[in-house]
């Protein structure tokens, strides 16, 4: 829709339609995005503890050696988090627009009754 045309029903159920099409779109590399993040913050808590078990040394020195040779690890979680996040924020997005949407079409509808047609 352009900025400046004027509005009519059909034109904004043809916005709406879209706007819902992409919010159905999103579920599924959502639910996707949100099993790679809780898989891949797994691994790294494992890799983690299994380098922290098996370093010697005090109780700080085994977990700044964890933290370091848990690395790639953590980077693949926070990766993981950040893809899921940014798809959710993409929904997000596309409700809010529905929400828009939604109300001016309330507001198109109104003023095509009170113009006396079936809007």
């Amino acid at each position: 829709m352009s900025e400046y045309a004027p509005l009519n029903p059909v034109q904004i159920e043809s916005e709406i339609r879209k706007a819902t099409t992409k919010i159905a779109q999103c579920i599924e590399p959502a639910s996707e995005a949100y099993s790679q993040w809780q898989l891949a913050e797994l691994e790294f808590k494992k890799v983690f503890a299994e380098y922290f078990v098996s370093e010697s040394g005090s109780v700080e020195d085994r977990k700044q050696k964890a933290v370091l040779n848990s690395y790639d690890a953590a980077t693949a979680a926070r990766v993981a988090e950040a893809k899921y996040k940014r798809i959710v924020d993409y929904q997000r997005s596309y409700r809010d627009k529905l929400s828009a949407l939604q109300s001016v079409q309330k507001s198109v509808n109104a003023a095509y009754q009170a113009a006396g047609h079936d809007g």
